[in-house]
């Protein structure tokens, strides 16, 4: 009788042994640091599918955001206060990458997954990063003002820059250079102002305009800018000299609602954007794979980031970027949910072409 309780209980061990052990979902809370609020990406787009990313991988955890007012000690005070409360993870974008260190530091040694988003990662231990090609936007939007140069010779170009903290300048400068640089050396081209506009601030871009409008006694044909809020700063200075759509603006990106109304009217010859609902999909599915200790979903990760830390670079999503003209806002704004039609023909945008059809 002994024997064959034993017996069956080897058997009953034997059997159940073979059904895999579920893991826990995981709750508790992963943690948005996000720069600001004023950038209109996050609030419109980037948390809102975190948000709903984080409901259909992990239902049980809640995505708390923290938002920086572009100070870059107040990040680091928030990401120490969300570790202290027992952050399952953190999704980055920093304030000032290079100065982000501490926080990817402080996050490792507590044992916290940290996936970095949008902006560059940072010199530090780093999950994952999740981005778009920042070269690619300087490339098409290089080729495309080659292809569309105002007509006057040489044309006078005013380069409205962003912050050169940032991967996002040198790699887009790349791009520029590609094409912009033969047109320089053949005389086509002259740069008549170069500025930096640091954090990407509208403030700071309306101030370098202004300070090129000044100097060049608004003899200006273009204006070039690497994102939609700096350039928001560069056509409030053209305003004040009544030189909106007299002088176009090349370059941008975010999509903004004022950078697409830009283009539709004419006032800036194309918009760019990532792929918003994508980026926050990948970064939360890899937050949550490292949470909860898996390989990140297969075909998932498609890159690697240079930090000046991890060997190899960072394991990384890049997605492809979307190029905006006043011919597929159709397909590339409205279709794919960025803005409506109505939204997009409200305030400024009732003047355009597009929206009197």
């Amino acid at each position: 009788m002994k024997k064959t309780l034993v017996g069956s209980l080897l058997c009953a061990a034997a059997f159940f042994g073979t059904f895999p052990v579920q893991a826990a979902e995981p709750s508790g809370a992963v943690y948005l640091l996000v720069p600001n609020v004023t950038t209109n990406r996050w609030a419109k787009f980037d948390i809102p599918h975190m948000t709903e990313a984080m409901k259909k991988y992990a239902p049980g955890v809640e995505l708390k955001v923290l938002n920086a007012n572009d100070d870059m000690q107040q990040q680091v005070s928030q990401a120490e206060s969300a570790l202290a409360s027992g952050a399952l993870g953190i999704i980055l974008v920093s304030v000032d990458p290079p100065r982000a260190a501490s926080i990817l530091a402080k996050a490792d040694a507590d044992g916290v997954p940290v996936v970095t988003y949008a902006h560059d990662p940072g010199p530090g231990p780093v999950a994952y990063h999740v981005s778009v090609p920042f070269k690619d936007i300087g490339e098409a939007q290089g080729k495309y003002l080659s292809e569309h140069l105002p007509e006057h010779r040489p044309v006078r170009l005013a380069y409205m820059l962003g912050d050169p903290k940032f991967a996002f300048y040198s790699e887009q400068m790349k791009g520029f250079d590609k094409y912009m640089k033969p047109l320089i050396d053949n005389k086509t081209v002259e740069i008549v102002c170069q500025a930096d506009a640091l954090l990407y601030l509208a403030a700071n871009a309306q101030k370098n305009m202004e300070q090129c409008l000044t100097k060049t006694s608004n003899e200006v044909d273009g204006a070039i800018v690497m994102n939609d809020d700096t350039g928001g700063g560069v056509v409030a200075a053209l305003s004040a000299q009544d030189l909106v759509g007299k002088v176009k603006l090349f370059g941008g990106y975010d999509a903004t609602l004022e950078g697409i109304q830009r283009v539709l009217l004419g006032w800036q010859a194309a918009d760019m954007a990532p792929p918003y609902q994508g980026m926050a999909d990948a970064a939360v599915q890899l937050i949550v794979s490292k949470i909860k200790g898996d390989k990140a979903p297969e075909g998932l990760v498609n890159g690697t980031w240079s930090n000046n830390f991890t060997e190899g670079g960072v394991p990384s999503r890049l997605e492809p970027n979307v190029f905006i003209t006043s011919d597929n806002v159709q397909q590339t704004v409205i279709d794919a949910k960025l803005f409506t039609k109505e939204e997009l023909c409200a305030g400024i945008g009732k003047d355009a072409a597009f929206c009197k059809n």
